[in-house]
């Protein structure tokens, strides 16, 4: 197993925040992909000399990734190598599954809560609600549109560019685009969110970068994990990431808001929910989680 693949969700957080990083910290991301063991050995005295930076550098860039100082972030290493090492099985499905499991970790651990419950607010105000998936993301936007329409919200897919187009000007307050760009730096794409965010529109955005072209019009930004550095990278559908980043929002208006949760209940074929049953409607549901 490589260190890439041990450290897979440490890095995820690291590459989420890539724009931000300076030459020197970039010279210690990379010690780290390349030698993660050695970097948790050696002091930062040591570390210092070896990447050719620094020891107060070293325990900038931990405080910068998000941690207290060297120590916790060498702790975390060696925490996730541990991990990823006991989960080990040997069919010859095992990387496959090991790297899944870690993305779906990851999907959880970027995804902030309070951004959950912002985006259901916004979705619950907005008059009508696109969803942007262009090239690769159409068939998950078209999935994504089906889903929130059985909740009662005013939903429609947009999934090429000619239709984007028209709502440059067609846009208005009230409206909001959610759109699914995992690189989120198409020069056209950001251009046309700039125009929506000028007619007063909202912009959730998701994608594989913290700062993009696109995320500065974004109100509310949803991270999903990067896969280039898995060995299961080409095998990996990014589909099913976006999903279970949109089955969070999902779950998250049938718990908190009553009203979706009935619409749902009388609109989806697939609800299990006994209808014989006296329980208040989203106590039943609760119940089944």
């Amino acid at each position: 197993m490589t260190e890439n693949y041990e450290l897979f969700t440490l890095m995820a957080r690291i590459d989420g925040m890539s724009n931000q990083f300076t030459k020197t910290d970039w010279k210690i991301v990379q010690y780290i992909k390349k030698s993660t063991e050695r970097f948790i050995e050696l002091s930062a005295q040591e570390l210092a000399k070896e990447i050719g930076t620094s020891d107060a550098s070293i325990i900038r860039f931990a405080q910068k990734v998000g941690y207290s100082g060297l120590n916790e972030l060498k702790y975390t290493m060696q925490k996730e190598i541990d991990k990823s090492s006991s989960s080990i099985n040997h069919s010859d499905y095992s990387v496959l599954l090991n790297d899944i499991k870690m993305l779906l970790d990851s999907v959880f651990n970027l995804t902030n809560p309070a951004d959950i419950d912002h985006a259901r607010e916004l979705m619950l105000k907005s008059k009508r609600i696109f969803i942007v998936g262009l090239n690769f993301n159409q068939n998950v936007a078209e999935i994504i549109a089906h889903k929130f329409m059985t909740i009662g919200l005013t939903v429609q897919a947009l999934t090429n560019y000619d239709t984007l187009k028209l709502y440059q000007t067609l846009s208005q307050e009230g409206d909001l685009f959610i759109t699914i760009s995992l690189s989120g730096n198409h020069r056209q794409l950001s251009s046309i969110l700039a125009d929506f965010k000028k007619n007063g529109s909202s912009i959730l955005l998701v994608s594989n970068y913290e700062k993009s072209l696109c995320s500065p019009f974004a109100n509310i930004l949803l991270l999903i994990p990067k896969t280039d550095l898995l060995r299961s990278s080409n095998t990996i559908s990014r589909e099913m990431l976006i999903l279970v980043l949109f089955d969070m929002l999902f779950h998250n208006f049938l718990t908190e808001d009553i009203k979706s949760f009935q619409c749902f209940q009388k609109a989806a074929s697939y609800s299990k929910l006994n209808n014989d049953d006296t329980r208040d409607g989203l106590q039943k549901f609760m119940d089944l989680l």
